[in-house]
């Protein structure tokens, strides 16, 4: 008997693994039909898009709450998509504000929700997750110690189970060695990913700047990358102008040099230029052409792997710097030393202090469950004080060896490979009411 599925996945991070899910959950029952909110990734894996993700990868409290009308209209078009469907389960993935909303509504009408990759309750006041509880049969965790967390909210009303099934990020794991890329130069590279969204990327774009200017005029660095989310010049006006001008020439006048200093120091000294170049996959790099050429080659090789730059820029980095979120574990199973910053609006961010309720903010530290990698958090998110923890993760070997160390503790404390299938049995044994 054919059975259908609604998915609920609301931003890239879910679409990718929500698309590993939906592949795994056809690989064990080919009669299965998806349908939902998602994008590429899902589609390519047998989804029917119902929603795309055009405008729901928003982030912050008053970012969200200034598009409420486009939020609010979407909430209802894919409820009224549930009640026509009637499929068998409800399968939120991630996307807290909207899929708990959303799951809540499901429920009444008699429809089982299931959560794959569960809102971090653990990090906001306990009493979200008392809630949760009420409405959601089943949750399949990606980190080992939720659902000891979760059971703390068992009661005949709130009968939610909860099992760990592992983090799907090991699935997109990859090593640099596996594509025979071994270091051409030995210089050194440091890797900037201000993040996958506009807001992001405006907050921490140019401090991240600052930073390799300054560590670049102090120590010996081959160069940098810098991670530019996909699509983000037809975005900013601000940055089709960065983009019309050039890079480098926009760049070259950040590092204050004047044409007349540039003829100067290219001509009389032979000074190597501050040189930046558009690579595969919205990547920019910075530094000696020479260099840059040989670096670029090896972001070629994998520009069609589909590997996220989260991933592959901290591979081929001596250190990265990465805005908080889920990119901060797709870069430290690199095992390259890192530090994890984050700068928000003031308003959202005040909010979120009022709510969160752990002394860390990274996901590297807080699976680890200790601080193994520096965070900067709003105003120490500056040029100097991120140039101090680059110098230091490219020059105190003592300190590189430690975090090494701390990093190689990642992949066990995720679970193992396999997490997509894990989690797919699982949801068809609901299913079929065998858990």
């Amino acid at each position: 008997m054919s059975r259908t599925l609604f998915f609920l996945a609301g931003e890239a991070s879910g679409d990718l693994h929500g698309g590993k899910l939906v592949a795994a959950l056809k690989a064990l029952d080919p009669s299965v039909r998806c349908v939902g909110m998602g994008g590429p990734q899902m589609a390519a894996a047998g989804l029917e898009v119902f929603k795309d993700l055009d405008g729901m990868q928003v982030v912050g409290f008053w970012e969200v709450a200034k598009r409420y009308g486009f939020f609010k209209q979407v909430f209802y078009q894919l409820l009224d998509r549930v009640k026509q469907e009637k499929p068998d389960a409800l399968i939120c993935i991630d996307y807290p504000g909207f899929n708990l909303r959303f799951a809540k509504e499901v429920k009444k009408l008699g429809i089982p929700c299931l959560y794959y990759i569960v809102p971090q309750v653990w990090a906001w006041k306990p009493k979200r997750a008392a809630k949760m509880a009420e409405f959601i049969d089943r949750a399949y965790c990606v980190f080992e110690f939720e659902p000891p967390f979760f059971d703390k909210f068992k009661s005949p009303q709130r009968a939610m189970k909860t099992e760990f099934v592992g983090h799907p990020i090991l699935d997109c794991r990859f090593k640099i060695s596996d594509f025979g890329l071994a270091d051409l130069d030995g210089l050194k590279l440091v890797s900037f990913l201000p993040g996958s969204r506009l807001a992001e990327y405006v907050q921490h774009f140019y401090p991240l700047l600052g930073a390799y200017k300054s560590v670049s005029a102090k120590l010996s660095i081959g160069g940098c990358f810098f991670s530019i989310p996909n699509g983000i010049s037809e975005i900013s006006p601000e940055l089709v102008s960065i983009n019309a001008m050039g890079y480098e020439a926009h760049l070259g006048g950040y590092y204050g040099i004047t044409k007349g200093e540039y003829e100067y120091e290219m001509s009389v000294r032979k000074t190597p230029k501050p040189h930046f170049v558009i690579g595969d996959k919205g990547c920019i790099a910075g530094g000696p052409e020479e260099f840059l050429s040989k670096r670029m080659d090896k972001l070629k090789v994998l520009a069609d792997t589909h590997i996220a730059h989260s991933s592959l820029l901290p591979a081929l980095s001596d250190f990265s710097v990465v805005k908080s979120g889920t990119s901060t574990l797709e870069a430290g199973l690199q095992g390259n030393p890192m530090c994890v910053v984050y700068r928000g609006g003031w308003v959202s961010y005040s909010i979120a202090r009022m709510l969160v309720d752990i002394p860390v903010f990274s996901l590297v530290n807080i699976v680890l469950g200790k601080y193994a990698v520096p965070e900067l958090l709003q105003s120490e998110v500056n040029p100097q004080r991120i140039a101090a923890e680059i110098e230091r993760g490219l020059t105190d070997q003592k300190y590189i060896e430690q975090q090494r160390a701390a990093l190689a503790e990642l992949p066990k404390k995720l679970g193992g490979p396999g997490a997509s299938k894990r989690a797919a049995e699982r949801m068809l044994a609901f299913l079929d009411g065998r858990d």
